[in-house]
């Protein structure tokens, strides 16, 4: 197990996780690491003109990687989840209706738990949902053979690593053509609509009337309609826990996807009702002095961003947002406009505070601040009891943090203590 990093916290997780059978290398990334090796097992995130990789592919070494194992020996039904936003979302809510219908269910992959690790229970009469994220999909074997593939909506992420909007969609589309069983998808998602596959059934969500073969909305009900016959009441909109017009067809993309899988829809009901949006993903945090804080760690660009203001703008509170870090497209006057149109005012830190500051110009007050703690002051200043505070942040982490789980968790840190603070001045 090799890693070009030999910082404390990667010898910490050697330490306390490694397998004392495996060789770490860490620090070091050269050609002679792959001296004796037979076959190279990639993390997704490494791109395809890293050194050792391209020097393994010189070599003739067969490259893989771990989603590809799992594949390649799992006996049951794998049901693939992607998209640009709400994967885990859907992935978990499809798993929670499965569990709840009684079927025996995996959940992993890009969500953050490898499948291989659960060997001991695979079963050839189980179902796994799978997330996948557009590194693993583009990498993905056209040889693979899943039985489900569930689209939520599709934009623009990652042209850091795919360079192309194109080369992004086109891996998200590999999905699509390993699904043998079904393929399901926004109504109105032109790309994941064209995308080619030989499943029988091709499944649509959308916020209106379902059609057959679609999950949709009517008279404030998720309706799920699997065939020709009549659309059934799955919740209404306003039992569930989870916020905003984009968790809804997550809800819908979903449960469509357990209904195609035989769960009764009682269950899946159910399951939608009791769900709690994850860590990370607009969910209400904490009130401070009549602020309501709302997280949605999990944003690293614009569009996550954008449902999440218009979900709480529908609430009709007062909103200011926090957000920043460093653009991954350097299109900043696009972030400003979305924060513009729901937010009261705006608070960014990072690298990305003075350019966007200068795009938002003078649309609505902004405070501009190096470090997370001091936007969190400015933002919990310029609010009002009764108004919301949204962290969203809008930007990839990589300029401050090693991934958004970081900053969000800084977040959840600084709120503590915020709190700690206010109750001991009573």
């Amino acid at each position: 197990m090799a890693d070009g990093s030999d910082d404390d916290i990667l010898r910490e997780v050697v330490a306390t996780f490694g397998d004392p059978g495996v060789d770490w290398q860490l620090g070091r990334e050269d050609a002679s690491l792959l001296d004796n090796v037979d076959l190279v097992v990639t993390s997704p995130a490494v791109p395809d003109h890293h050194p050792l990789l391209q020097e393994a592919r010189r070599r003739g070494l067969p490259t893989t990687q771990e989603c590809e194992l799992f594949l390649a020996a799992y006996p049951g039904k794998v049901i693939g989840v992607t998209g640009t936003n709400g994967k885990s979302s859907t992935a978990t809510l499809l798993h929670r209706a499965l569990v709840r219908a009684g079927a025996d269910a995996l959940l992993g992959g890009n969500i953050g738990h490898s499948l291989l690790a659960d060997h001991a229970r695979w079963r050839s009469d189980q179902v796994a949902v799978l997330e996948l994220s557009s590194f693993q999909l583009e990498r993905l074997s056209t040889a693979r053979s899943l039985h489900g593939a569930v689209f939520t909506r599709l934009g623009s992420d990652h042209l850091d690593r795919h360079n192309t909007l194109e080369r992004y969609h086109a891996a998200k589309g590999r999905l699509a053509a390993a699904a043998r069983a079904f393929v399901i998808h926004a109504a109105d998602d032109q790309v994941a609509a064209q995308f080619a596959t030989s499943a029988p059934q091709r499944g649509r969500y959308s916020l209106t009337t379902p059609k057959p073969c679609s999950a949709g909305l009517a008279g404030g009900f998720i309706q799920v309609r699997p065939d020709a016959g009549a659309a059934q009441n799955l919740v209404h909109r306003d039992a569930l826990r989870l916020l905003g017009d984009f968790q809804l067809e997550n809800v819908m993309a979903s449960s469509l996807a357990a209904a195609w899988l035989e769960a009764s829809l009682d269950d899946v009901g159910v399951a939608m009702a009791t769900a709690k949006p994850l860590e990370f993903r607009l969910q209400h945090l904490t009130t401070i002095a009549g602020v309501h804080i709302y997280d949605n760690g999990v944003s690293t660009e614009v569009a996550s961003t954008r449902l999440a203001l218009q979900a709480l703008a529908d609430r009709g509170q007062r909103l200011h947002w926090l957000g920043g870090g460093k653009s991954k497209d350097g299109d900043y006057a696009q972030v400003a406009q979305a924060v513009a149109a729901h937010a009261a005012t705006a608070h960014i830190f990072g690298a990305a505070a003075e350019p966007f500051t200068a795009a938002m110009g003078n649309k609505i007050p902004t405070t501009s601040n190096h470090r997370l703690a001091a936007a969190l002051v400015a933002a919990l200043q310029n609010a009002a009891p009764g108004d919301a505070l949204l962290f969203s942040p809008a930007f990839a982490s990589f300029d401050q943090y090693p991934n958004f789980r970081a900053r969000g968790e800084e977040f959840h840190r600084l709120l503590r203590e915020r709190r700690a603070t206010d109750a001991a001045r009573g």
